[in-house]
């Protein structure tokens, strides 16, 4: 997503390793395909021009641009943007956009987007195959010598056993189209260990494994965090700022070398932070964990990985040689082929 001013940051070499596909789609695409698929956007007609005004109104009804308040509200977001997902031509389109603009706009040489089956699903109604295809020929389409992209199949925490299983059948049967596997949604009440069956069948098939984990404020997050290495096999965990209340997990999860993939904007929006300027970033970098800078929900959070370079920038004192640290974090974490890292990251334009 295009942001008002430019990011110094634009041309530096990118990895990121934690971008929600179905929530990184360009907004001017949702405002196009929306009247054929009949997704109403208050505040908005067909055919009105894009003036400042009205994008500013669009922004209020579409994005999360400042703390949720509450669940409900989030979720009517999140369902308007899911409409999108409508077809295998929309599917591949707006996948192939995504990877242009991480490219052309941010500066992105590496991107791993993560996409739940049964989310597209219930926009679509298309069969999980075809929803893969769909996202595989996007990435291809935009593949070139300085980007490379693949695709982590999410598995949704809330799903019944039955449901669960199909879906990690699904990865396995496609093991050599996915590049790894992730369990993502609320982790208080829907704890991952329910699918430590599941994940030991994912380990043997060969997928890499990263879990959303210590995401949310809980006196269990440490626990959810040491659960996701010691039980589902975990190189990675998403978010885990809640780490930094537990010392024990910290070395730990340090011992372990598993690299945290953490996400500002979204951390202090989803309150999983009480604020920007107590983000636990730069004391988990200095305590000595592979830290990784990440979007997760670039266009309703508002954000791309520039806009979170700038944010370090301002609030933690970051600079060009901590963004590099972070940047070789994740491309050794990287669930991509290593061959193909590195020969992105040495073709990249820029610094």
């Amino acid at each position: 997503m295009k942001r008002e001013t430019p990011s110094r940051w634009k041309s530096m070499r990118k990895v990121e390793l934690h971008r929600h596909l179905e929530l990184s789609l360009r907004l001017e695409t949702l405002l196009e395909v929306a009247p054929s698929l009949g997704i109403r956007i208050p505040g908005w007609k067909q055919g009105e021009k894009l003036t400042e005004e009205t994008l500013r109104e669009l922004h209020k009804e579409l994005l999360i641009l400042k703390p949720m308040q509450s669940l409900s509200e989030v979720l009517s977001k999140f369902l308007m943007m899911q409409k999108a997902w409508a077809s295998e031509e929309l599917i591949e389109r707006l996948t192939y956009e995504i990877c242009v603009d991480a490219q052309q706009e941010e500066g992105i040489a590496v991107l791993e987007l993560r996409y739940s089956p049964t989310f597209i699903q219930g926009a679509s109604s298309l069969s999980f195959e075809k929803i893969h295809e769909a996202i595989c020929r996007g990435i291809d389409r935009a593949r070139s010598p300085s980007f490379v992209a693949g695709p982590i199949g999410i598995l949704q925490r809330t799903l019944p056993p039955k449901e669960a299983e199909q879906v990690v059948h699904f990865f396995i049967d496609h093991r050599d189209k996915f590049i790894g596997v992730d369990l993502a949604d609320r982790e208080v009440g829907f704890e991952g260990t329910r699918f430590i069956h599941l994940f030991e069948q994912i380990q043997k098939a060969g997928l890499p494994i990263t879990i959303h984990a210590g995401e949310e404020p809980h006196p269990e997050s440490a626990r959810f965090i040491r659960d996701a290495i010691n039980h589902l096999g975990a190189t990675r965990i998403g978010h885990g700022v809640q780490i930094i209340h537990d010392p024990e997990t910290m070395e730990f999860v340090k011992e372990k070398d598993v690299a945290l993939e953490l996400c500002l904007t979204s951390n202090c929006l989803t309150q999983a932070v009480p604020s920007m300027q107590e983000h636990p970033i730069r004391k988990l970098l200095e305590a000595g964990l592979k830290v990784t800078i990440n979007t997760d929900d670039p266009t309703i959070f508002h954000t791309n990985l520039n806009h979170e370079y700038d944010l370090l920038e301002e609030h933690f004192d970051f600079n060009r040689a901590l963004f590099h640290q972070c940047n070789q974090f994740a491309a050794e974490a990287s669930f991509l082929p290593h061959f193909d890292v590195l020969h992105a990251l040495s073709l990249q334009g820029g610094e």
